[in-house]
């Protein structure tokens, strides 16, 4: 086989595409977010389309007594968009229910590849790498490495109006037990040049696009856990 394409085969099957060949299936789901064991927030995420667009929405709160520090109710919301055949970030949006400043905001502009972003009262445009994925957008990229039956992958971060070189591997399987059920998962675990804190994904998987458990582990901090509760399909 020629040289120039070894290549080329090598670079498809590192880099995967945001492709449409991924079904997104609407949905609502409930989870409890727990630190070092303790119950501190509850928190709801959606996933649904509208028009041309879909949306990855979450909001958080904290309960118990963690509420009477903070009753403040925190929202993301991750825009995707069809464009050139595959599903990419058109928005990024993070804030705080009823907040007239201090929002954070990136939109993306695929036709000139230049990220607007406006984080902690400053503005400034970033160039948009050729793979890039957030907090919410990542599960697309758990997806695409399942059915492309990858075990790693590289990409761009954004996250508090950065983007960090990142890695995406599927380390393995587990079992958890929600509601008194076993339920088998599939594993992925990300992280990132010049952070610490490893983020942990489990997935059923006939549906990658829902996490089922979510933790961020991080050296001499207690571990945050998201774990889900119930989920409805829509």
């Amino acid at each position: 086989m020629p040289r120039l394409i070894i290549i080329i085969l090598l670079a498809l099957l590192a880099t995967p595409a945001f492709a449409t060949d991924i079904e997104l299936k609407p949905y609502q789901a409930s989870y409890a977010v727990y630190r070092g064991g303790l119950n501190v927030a509850i928190s709801e995420l959606s996933l649904e389309q509208s028009g041309q667009y879909w949306r990855w929405r979450q909001t958080s709160k904290a309960r118990g007594v963690y509420a009477l520090f903070s009753n403040k109710t925190l929202y993301s919301e991750t825009t995707l968009l069809l464009y050139d055949k595959q599903y990419r970030i058109h928005n990024i949006l993070l804030t705080e229910e009823g907040a007239d400043e201090g929002y954070e905001n990136a939109r993306f502009n695929w036709n000139n590849q230049k990220i607007d972003i406006q984080y902690k009262n400053k503005r400034y445009i970033e160039t948009i790498p050729t793979e890039i994925y957030d907090s919410h957008s990542i599960h697309l990229l758990s997806a695409q490495m399942l059915k492309q039956n990858l075990q790693t992958s590289e990409f761009s971060l954004y996250r508090k109006g950065r983007l960090n070189k990142s890695y995406l591997n599927r380390i393995g399987e587990s079992t958890l037990e929600i509601n008194q059920e076993s339920i088998e998962v599939l594993v992925f675990e990300q992280s990132s040049d010049g952070s610490s804190a490893i983020m942990k994904y489990y997935y059923a998987a006939d549906n990658p696009l829902l996490p089922i458990k979510i933790e961020r582990i991080k050296p001499k901090k207690k571990t945050t856990t998201m774990l889900l509760q119930s989920v409805e399909w829509r």
